[in-house]
């Protein structure tokens, strides 16, 4: 739903972005997004493709420990164009959830750095179609459900194409899609790497909280019990419900004051971010963005996600990172 406000309000839209260390590194959110854009659209181009994306896997999971907050706001936040480069974005969220999850459960750096890397390059062989489909809003044509099936196992040729010998990476892009149960693809096998499980689970709901042309962006508490029922609240599941939060920065909140809020920090309270207001009770633009504790006992606790998530058109994702 489009946000009904004015996207020219002066007070927020022309907020001058802070040279603050949230700031700088919401820049090099960005510059990782332009590097990898090529590579992996075009990774026969690259000269040292492994070399390359190890450099990206290392970048990611600084940044990513540098400040968890931002890395989940680079996730959550809706952006004026969604779909534009759908796919090399897919492919970073998924890799920030490993590397959130990595840190959580102490896997140490280089096996957190192997799920990472083979999280950026699990789609490879199909990062164009991806695109498509994102925009597409017809079920998919045979030779599309093809590609779809073929694509782990494709991605993992290409890989290796490449120069890629690590053995854990590629085993873990060409079973990103299978399943304990068996229900999986392309094989249908039942031993599956635990760092492929990992990565499909991590893709599912990375796809889940993103949009697309045929549906809207589920909210985390909804992707969360969704995650449950296809799969037990176990290992990776739990975890990045953990990691993420009910409400993560980035997401719109409904407060019991009528007022709307963008997620800007989490505490060790999930129930009770920090957040921004940015609508007053009457749905208007506020006139100057204040952050705010949402505690529960106050009259500015989150009732939930708020209906309408569009806050990028009126608030410019500047503003609500100098209040960071």
């Amino acid at each position: 739903m489009s946000a009904q406000a004015s996207p020219t309000h002066p007070q927020i839209a022309d907020t001058a972005p802070s040279p603050s260390p949230e700031w700088i590194r919401w820049t090099q959110w960005h510059a990782l997004t332009d590097t990898l854009t090529p590579l992996l659209n075009d990774p026969k181009q690259s000269a040292d493709f492994p070399g390359e994306i190890g450099q990206a896997t290392r970048s990611l999971m600084d940044l990513t420990a540098q400040s968890p907050d931002m890395a989940l706001f680079f996730l959550f936040h809706e952006r004026a164009d969604p779909l534009a480069r759908y796919s090399v974005l897919h492919a970073m969220h998924t890799a920030i959830l490993m590397t959130l999850i990595g840190r959580r459960k102490d896997w140490g750096g280089v096996r957190t750095a192997c799920g990472v890397s083979a999280s950026l390059t699990m789609n490879l062989s199909a990062m164009g179609l991806q695109d498509v489909l994102a925009r597409q809003v017809e079920p998919l044509s045979t030779e599309q459900q093809a590609h779809m099936q073929a694509h782990p196992l494709e991605s993992w040729q290409l890989l290796q194409d490449l120069g890629v010998s690590d053995p854990v990476w590629l085993e873990a892009v060409a079973q990103h899609h299978e399943q304990a149960d068996g229900l999986g693809y392309p094989k249908g096998l039942r031993a599956v790497h635990p760092l492929a499980d990992a990565i499909r689970t991590c893709d599912v709901f990375g796809a889940k909280v993103s949009s697309r042309a045929s549906r809207s962006s589920m909210p985390t508490p909804h992707a969360a019990a969704d995650i449950f029922r296809q799969r037990s609240a176990g290992y990776i599941g739990a975890s990045i419900i953990g990691e993420v939060g009910l409400y993560p920065p980035g997401s719109v909140v409904a407060l019991a004051s009528g007022e709307q809020a963008v997620v800007v920090a989490r505490t060790s309270k999930p129930e009770q971010p920090q957040a921004v207001v940015i609508r007053d009770a009457a749905g208007q633009p506020v006139q100057a963005l204040a952050r705010c504790i949402t505690a529960v006992a106050s009259s500015r606790r989150i009732l939930g996600v708020a209906r309408d998530q569009a806050w990028i058109d009126f608030v410019k994702p500047e503003a609500l990172i100098d209040q960071m």
